[in-house]
């Protein structure tokens, strides 16, 4: 990811690789940080994802997305003591952790029942138990501001009456 400080806000953008938790430490160190924007993440690497919303938590910083933030980049965002998308555009996209062929990985499902809550203590249980089982990394549950669908990678089909808030994701 592109990693920047702008005043009190962290900016990160692009793909999780692996070295963000340890940049975004150095940076919360030597600096006053209040929020945490995501944008335009396909996601990437499961393990920085759940260590930068861990740390994130630890320091009582804000998350908002701009755009999109998808898969590990979710895991960022769900760190934030708040947690916003900026716009009725941006979206947050979840799915289970999935090994190198796209399958997914046997221990997912019970580590981000454990993992979730926690974060997102208000979380729809029945939305989460179905995007945490998604069977390959190409599907997503997508969650805006005012709708939710859920996407195979070429089609998508609405989830009726959610949203990002009534699913117990965004706090505003």
């Amino acid at each position: 990811m592109e990693i920047k400080v702008e005043e009190s806000s962290v900016m990160m953008s692009g793909d999780v690789v692996g070295f963000e938790c340890e940049a975004l430490r150095t940076i919360l160190a030597n600096n006053k940080i209040e929020t945490v924007v995501l944008a335009n993440s396909r996601g990437g690497n499961a393990e920085a994802g759940y260590c930068v919303g861990t740390l994130i938590r630890e320091h009582g910083i804000s998350t908002s997305i701009t755009g999109s933030c998808n898969s590990s980049c979710s895991r960022m965002w769900l760190g934030g003591v708040s947690r916003v998308l900026t716009n009725g555009n941006s979206r947050v996209g979840l799915h289970g952790n999935y090994g190198r062929g796209g399958a997914l990985l046997p221990e997912a499902p019970s580590r981000l029942r454990s993992w979730i809550p926690r974060y997102a203590p208000a979380v729809d249980r029945s939305l989460m138990e179905q995007w945490i089982k998604l069977p390959t990394n190409s599907h997503m549950m997508y969650f805006y501001r005012d709708h939710a669908e859920v996407c195979d990678g070429r089609e998508c089909v609405p989830i009726p009456a959610s949203n990002a808030r009534n699913a117990g994701l965004s706090t505003n």
